[in-house]
């Protein structure tokens, strides 16, 4: 009897401590799960920001394809610039001929548009620039000292005169002047009532109007005096033409929408 219960009574601690050792081993299974749900975590938002930075990588790639067929745009455009100079090179030692005298052939961006203009005529044939020059620098309410700048404002003036109307583009460019510099000259003629703008933005095109006809037409300069701000544009003469309205001086302003 004694030795059956001492064998039961060691069963029982067999059993409880295999029932601790298991419980332990729960526990430390449980923390292990635990750190591996954690670390799952932290993964998974790792790859939320690697997607995240996925996309973003891929929208800088399409912005470089994007740049990459501008950048292929603008060395055609250049191959095709470098083959209208090698054609007028060689068709100039052929032909003997000056090159520079064949820039309007084959460099001129704007050929296409001043071929409505039948001839374009050398404003030195027709006028007296330097008194047309004189002309403008003394012209009432006129500042500005700058003699190339008040020289190309005249050319604009006379070009507008032969051609009636010009684009933008045009005037700019039998002017000899770029977008923003042209914009500023005819802002400032614009402001004497010289010239005006007609049409759209985008299509429209400068004039000339009476007042700048009467200022390329006048035989007289205009000679300016103080005392007033509103000055007769020109004199009156008996070769010249009377000018009845007056050419009020505004206040400075800024280039419009228009003039770009």
């Amino acid at each position: 009897m004694s030795s059956e219960h001492v064998d039961s009574q060691m069963t029982i601690e067999n059993l409880q401590l295999k029932v601790e050792n298991q419980q332990k081993l729960i526990l430390q299974l449980t923390g292990e799960n635990e750190e591996l749900y954690h670390q799952y975590n932290h993964l998974m938002i790792r790859n939320g920001k690697m997607l995240k930075r996925v996309d973003d990588l891929q929208k800088i790639i399409d912005d470089l394809h994007i740049r990459i067929e501008e950048l292929q745009l603008i060395n055609g455009n250049m191959l095709q610039l470098n083959d209208r100079l090698r054609k007028r090179t060689d068709t100039a030692i052929s032909t003997g001929n000056d090159p520079g005298n064949m820039r309007n052939e084959y460099l001129s961006p704007y050929n296409d548009s001043l071929k409505s203009h039948s001839s374009v005529l050398d404003p030195s044939s027709q006028f007296d620039l330097d008194v047309l020059y004189d002309r403008w620098r003394a012209f009432p309410g006129q500042v500005a000292l700058n003699a190339p700048n008040l020289r190309k404002q005249v050319l604009m003036m006379v070009h507008l005169y032969n051609n009636k109307s010009l684009r933008a583009s045009e005037l700019f460019n039998l002017t000899g002047v770029g977008g923003v510099t042209g914009a500023r000259y005819v802002s400032a003629l614009k402001k004497f009532g010289l010239i005006r703008f007609t049409g759209a933005r985008k299509k429209g095109s400068y004039e000339i109007t009476p007042t700048g006809v009467s200022f390329i037409e006048s035989k007289e300069p205009v000679k300016a005096s103080s005392g007033s701000d509103s000055q007769p544009a020109f004199g009156i003469s008996g070769s010249g033409i009377s000018v009845k309205a007056e050419v009020k001086i505004p206040e400075p302003t800024v280039m419009d929408h228009n003039d770009l």
